[in-house]
């Protein structure tokens, strides 16, 4: 399948869940909406444990270097 068809299908897939959304009922929309709230929820905590990982690792690593110049100093 080439990737005119695999767009084209995701494109229709897309503009049919859009309709179902905008024709049927607000519990449906709610409920959306609740699932895009929560996936950028975890998106937040995932770059937040990054960011986390990388601040522990930049002081790892200064107190590494720390380290080995007072021991060359020595």
């Amino acid at each position: 399948m080439n990737n005119w068809w695999k767009y084209g299908l995701v494109f229709l897939g897309g503009a049919v869940a859009g309709a179902l959304v905008y024709k049927n009922s607000k519990q449906l929309r709610s409920l959306c909406a609740k699932a895009v709230g929560g996936l950028m929820d975890v998106k937040d905590m995932a770059v937040e444990a990054a960011e986390t990982i990388k601040e522990s690792a930049e002081d790892l690593l200064a107190e590494a270097d720390a380290q080995r110049k007072a021991g060359e100093k020595a």
